[in-house]
């Protein structure tokens, strides 16, 4: 066998984009968790490029190059190699999880490495290989060029709201102006790496204490975005403001041709991060609340947590409540690795 680079620098022969590719295809199937598919991948990388040394990086794998000789220390690189080091039990132990779940078949050498044979269903291939899954990044909204296209796809998602007014994208592109005016900080959307066009969007909002006593209303009176009144009903806390409790997830949308596991998790990541930089701010953060304006994403937020609360009784709308904590201590990969992305976003 040729010389093979350290499995720890697997990042460098084996790109991110093209890891994320293969194991956004593989988490969820055969029963695998996030983890464990990208365990799984990096087995099947380490193949093709004991096969093919020279050609790094690799860009696809070819299920046909399915045995390989790995040792339990190297598994320990390859499998945490973007995270404090695994131990090499560790390692042993993920392999037998995959020995599990007939995805590996392992023959051990007295005291030397193992010869891995593994199992390459055709659903682990991306349907085509030359169709890369569109890159996104996180990043802060901009008033100025973000507004009108947001509103647009949000437009679509409140069309269940009957307090809905026929100009609702008009005063959605008008109120996240203003809300990028007053806290931009809570403001996030997610786009195309290409164009830089917005393709999911996240307004979190800390609430004045005057404003607390809505969340245990009628969640139809908190509306602002769709609906015929000028007058924003819940208050913007003062910065730094010691009696600023709550959180108020005004908005968490996507374009429903974006609606996928890897976005979705990309996405929450950034909100993880948006919400720890506000508790900065507001040290005693402790309370995120949420209207889930279209029926079909009321799964996903129990998917991640959330508490049904109060119900509006002259509509479909619902509170959603969850600690802060619990949120920011989510492992959203592993969370979210059963939900179905599969049901249309924003089907009727």
């Amino acid at each position: 066998m040729p010389d093979v680079p350290a499995a720890g620098e697997i990042n460098r022969w084996f790109p991110l984009a093209v890891q994320h590719r293969y194991v956004d295809q593989v988490t969820g199937q055969s029963g695998l968790t996030r983890r464990q598919a990208i365990c799984f991948v990096r087995l099947w990388a380490y193949a093709c490029y004991q096969r093919e040394t020279g050609s790094a990086p690799i860009q696809t794998l070819n299920p046909e190059v399915n045995q390989l000789t790995c040792s339990h220390r190297e598994a320990a690189d390859l499998f945490y190699s973007d995270q404090p080091r695994g131990s090499e039990r560790a390692a042993g132990l993920m392999i037998n999880q995959l020995v599990k779940k007939h995805l590996v078949k392992r023959t051990t050498y007295d005291g030397y490495p193992s010869q891995l044979n593994l199992q390459i269903p055709p659903s682990f291939l991306p349907q085509t290989i030359a169709d890369v899954t569109t890159e996104v990044e996180a990043d802060a909204f901009d008033g100025r060029k973000d507004a009108p296209l947001v509103a647009s796809f949000m437009d679509e998602s409140y069309s269940w709201v009957s307090q809905r007014t026929e100009g609702a994208s008009f005063k959605i592109t008008r109120v996240l102006r203003r809300w990028a005016t007053q806290y931009p900080k809570g403001l996030r959307v997610l786009r195309q790496v290409t164009d830089k066009a917005p393709v999911g969007f996240a307004a979190f909002y800390p609430a004045h204490p005057n404003s607390e006593e809505r969340f245990h209303s009628h969640p139809s009176a908190s509306l602002h975005l769709v609906t015929l009144e000028d007058t924003d009903p819940i208050e913007l806390a003062s910065s730094g403001d010691p009696d600023c409790y709550v959180v108020f997830v005004r908005a968490w949308q996507f374009k429903p041709q974006y609606w996928s596991y890897g976005h979705v998790c990309e996405f929450l990541a950034d909100s993880q991060a948006t919400l720890r930089a506000m508790q900065q701010e507001f040290p005693n953060l402790c309370d995120l609340y949420t209207i889930t304006i279209h029926p079909n994403l009321e799964a996903f937020a129990v998917a991640l947590g959330f508490n049904p609360m109060k119900a509006d009784p002259a509509s479909s709308l619902r509170w959603y409540y969850m600690a802060l904590d619990h949120f920011l201590a989510l492992d959203v990969d592993e969370t979210l690795v059963e939900f179905d992305f599969s049901v249309p976003y924003l089907s009727s």
